[in-house]
């Protein structure tokens, strides 16, 4: 009997230990921010010192963690690519409540051209990327000269892989993309239709004259009943004493 009542509350004691695990999980959900402006960029550190390229307008990152000048984010997640995984400012952080559809611009270029690919921001180590070749579209980095390139997962003729930096012109002409988004109009405020005010207006109209109709009725009838009483008050002599003799006779 000690045995069953210990097993109860022991199970009594890690009831609440397994319920917790459901908040735990709703607390890790994944959260995405948006990109409502038009140069954010994404940098490599959190100090937000070295620039990586810009995010394209309108759509999103991937929150990992915020502090109080900065929000670790990850770009471009999945199985089929390698995902950028840098900082943007925390005053450009705009969380959205539900994971959003669409999260990153699908848009694959044909390179143009023989060109070079740039590993690192620096520019310092390069690989040469043949015609034909394509490059799954991460943003667009402009150096302080107004060079602009292009950042990429790039997959060459020979199949080999490389993310890095090639020239904007080094791509057949397409247009960088972004997600409009929709700004909800301010409901305006509610007027009353005009047919309904002028109903208001006819039945009130109405109603005050069939009022004024009965206070008039009424007034009359007063009168009469005060017009009756006064008379027969002060009728004539003649009229009294006939009435008495007719009175005296029954």
């Amino acid at each position: 009997m000690k045995k069953f009542i210990l097993s109860l509350f022991a199970v009594a004691c890690l009831s609440p230990v397994f319920s917790v695990a459901p908040t735990e999980t709703a607390a890790a959900e994944t959260k995405y921010s948006r990109i409502t402006g038009e140069n954010v960029v994404l940098y490599m550190d959190a100090a937000m010192t070295t620039p990586w390229f810009t995010l394209p307008y309108g759509y999103y990152v991937k929150v990992l963690s915020v502090s109080a000048s900065s929000v670790k984010a990850e770009y471009k997640d999945g199985s089929s690519r390698p995902s950028a995984k840098g900082y943007i400012a925390a005053s450009e952080l705009d969380i959205v409540s539900e994971p959003p559809t669409t999260a990153y611009p699908s848009l694959t270029l044909t390179v143009n051209q023989t060109c070079m690919l740039y590993k690192d921001v620096d520019f310092s180590l390069t690989e040469t990327i043949t015609q034909n070749s394509t490059l799954d579209f991460y943003g667009i980095y402009e150096k302080a000269g107004g060079n602009k390139y292009i950042y990429g997962y790039v997959s060459t003729t020979a199949g080999d892989k490389y993310v890095g930096y090639i020239p904007y012109d080094a791509v057949y002409e397409f247009t960088p993309p972004r997600l409009e988004i929709e700004v909800e109009p301010e409901p305006e405020p509610e007027t009353p239709k005009e047919d309904e005010t002028k109903k208001e207006t006819s039945t009130s109209d109405g109603s005050d004259g069939i009022g004024n109709v009965l206070q008039i009725v009424i007034i009359i009838a007063v009168s009469l009943v005060a017009v009756s009483i006064v008379y027969f008050l002060f009728r004539p002599a003649g009229n009294k004493a006939k009435d008495e003799a007719l009175s005296d006779d029954g």
